[in-house]
């Protein structure tokens, strides 16, 4: 019996997700879509408006007015992907999964998510512009930095050394340059993997991957393929989907039929009494519960993979490393930019401090100790952007460090 409302097949032993293959293909084109513009057209976006020269950013004035078609264009694309893929990862879970995730709260997180999808979308746009207006205000720029350098104990010199030869500009082309390459190999794997469960389904999928096959195994997505979902749905900035997808990944850790093996909650409530009266082994605890353990090593060890790369990958070298670039350029080129470029700069750094800070407090309680160190390093890095932005308005010569205070104005005079 079909449902049409909610494309689920009612059977006699429960619920299934209806023609989850087709689901999933769905699922993947919708984010494949908005990757492809976030990571491939905004890229080349960029590019166009700094080899136009009408349309080059200045000083004075930063990005220019036909930046804001970028904008146009990324708030249209997350709406509309984000709708499809969220309509998607919700018709793979069964009804009683629908159930949990409201319970849960995840369902209710969509419109604050959605908000943060597009703010995602809007910083990759402005960090992209980023490099081309750094090498428009380039006078003097890369000298100030390196003398901010020089006087840093220990790597100061060596790091010298290394920034005098790419030069400002350079540096932040390179480092938002990586960030596009991992983006679009993850854009790559995401085809791969939608080919190959498009050729094989979820069944045959799982049987390549060395799984024994059940009576779900036609259905049912493991833990494994959620969390991979999850990191695709990171790599298209939708976070509503990678929210539900990695909330689904950690339910799969346990088993939604009757597990008639050991006579289903009730054989594990039996095993758990007879393991207090000394009658049963931890071992044939574990056996009796609602609960896989194979799935769940692998779900472990998937959950682990997937947080490591959102706080340390996306997180620290795509957010908060971009936001400590654009916060020195903020003070070396101080006195030398316009006040709307200023403000467009300033308004770009607020919109990746949130993100870090949204981040890492959601991310921070799913890795125990880890997470709060990453949490920490993270949180870190936006607190020293910060001090930097404050001390440009309040140094003498608007250029601060971490480890030597204001740094003196008389700069050219010191190199």
């Amino acid at each position: 019996m079909l449902d049409s409302r909610t494309s689920i097949v009612v059977h006699e032993n429960g619920y299934e997700p209806f023609n989850p293959n087709h689901t999933l293909a769905e699922l993947l084109d919708s984010m494949w879509n908005h990757a492809m513009v976030i990571w491939v057209f905004l890229p080349m976006f960029a590019l166009v408006l700094w080899f136009v020269e009408p349309l080059r950013p200045t000083c004075e004035d930063g990005p220019s007015n036909w930046a804001l078609l970028g904008v146009v264009v990324v708030i249209g694309s997350s709406i509309a992907s984000e709708s499809r893929a969220w309509a998607a990862s919700k018709a793979l879970l069964t009804r009683p999964e629908r159930t949990i995730m409201q319970q849960l709260g995840v369902l209710q997180k969509r419109r604050r998510l959605v908000i943060l999808g597009i703010i995602e979308g809007l910083d990759v746009h402005t960090d992209l512009m980023f490099p081309f207006v750094a090498h428009t205000c380039k006078v003097n720029l890369t000298d100030k930095w390196l003398h901010s350098w020089e006087v840093v104990p220990v790597v100061g010199t060596y790091a010298v050394k290394i920034l005098e030869r790419l030069r400002f500009w350079g540096f932040s082309l390179i480092s938002i340059s990586i960030i596009c390459l991992a983006s679009i190999v993850g854009i790559v794997r995401m085809k791969t993997f939608a080919d190959n469960y498009q050729k094989l389904g979820i069944m045959g999928m799982h049987v390549a991957s060395g799984r024994k096959p059940s009576n779900d195994s036609s259905c049912r997505l493991m833990g494994e393929e959620f969390f991979s979902l999850a990191r695709f749905a990171e790599c298209a900035t939708m976070p509503s989907v990678a929210e539900i997808c990695e909330e689904m990944a950690e339910q799969r850790r346990w088993v939604y039929d009757a597990n008639e093996k050991h006579q289903g909650a009730q054989g594990a409530a039996k095993a758990r009494e007879d393991f207090a009266l000394g009658k049963a082994t931890l071992r044939q605890i574990e056996e009796a519960e609602l609960q896989d353990q194979e799935e769940r090593e692998r779900v472990d060890h998937a959950k682990q993979v997937y947080f490591i790369i959102l706080l340390l990958g996306k997180t620290l070298v795509g957010n908060a490393l971009q936001l400590w670039l654009q916060a020195s350029f903020f003070e070396l080129s101080f006195e030398g930019i316009g006040t709307q470029a200023q403000y467009k700069l300033l308004a770009g750094m607020a919109m990746t401090a949130v993100q870090v800070c949204v981040r890492c407090s959601d991310a921070m309680g799913k890795l125990g100790c880890l997470g709060v160190v990453f949490t920490a390093i993270n949180l870190s890095v936006v607190a020293w952007a910060g001090a930097k932005i404050y001390f440009a308005y309040h140094c003498e010569g608007h250029i601060w460090n971490l480890s030597t205070g204001c740094v003196s104005e008389d700069w050219t005079q010191a190199r």
